[in-house]
């Protein structure tokens, strides 16, 4: 006995409805933004961020300097964007938790009286979530699927 194709249940495509793309809209805006408040003013003055690293013992420092501030600005625009969002997402991860484990881990997570790498941590998480989900419908990851 044959089936007919016509009979079976067309699968469902895991796209966002639009109140989660306002939301991924939300978070990508958010994380995107704190990303390039704290990256553009380092790229008027980079000695600060390339001393910075140098202190903390980093190898080739320069270089890890330069990445931080190209990261903090890419990655944050690509996030407003939403373009290359789940790669973006995936490096912020990457870039939140390497911050977080050279410069916040000796210290401790809670320090009495200052903030200490929340915000890595929480940069990264929404990095992680991001990776996972996409960018939503309202982002230019959706335009360019639909071109």
């Amino acid at each position: 006995m044959t089936t007919s194709t016509s009979t079976l249940p067309r699968p469902r495509t895991a796209r966002p409805d639009a109140t989660s793309s306002v939301g991924l809209l939300l978070l990508r805006l958010v994380a995107g933004g704190l990303l390039l408040v704290h990256g553009v003013p380092k790229l008027s003055a980079p000695e600060q961020t390339l001393g910075a690293a140098a202190g903390l013992g980093v190898p080739v420092p320069d270089v890890a300097g330069w990445l931080l501030i190209a990261g903090e600005v890419g990655l944050g625009t690509l996030l407003v964007l939403g373009l290359l969002t789940r790669l973006a997402g995936l490096l912020v991860l990457v870039q939140m938790g390497l911050v977080w484990f050279l410069v916040h881990r000796p210290d401790g997570l809670l320090v009495e009286g200052q903030v200490n790498g929340e915000n890595a941590l929480l940069l990264g998480a929404a990095g992680l979530a991001l990776a996972f989900t996409g960018a939503g419908r309202l982002s230019a990851d959706a335009g360019r699927r639909r071109a």
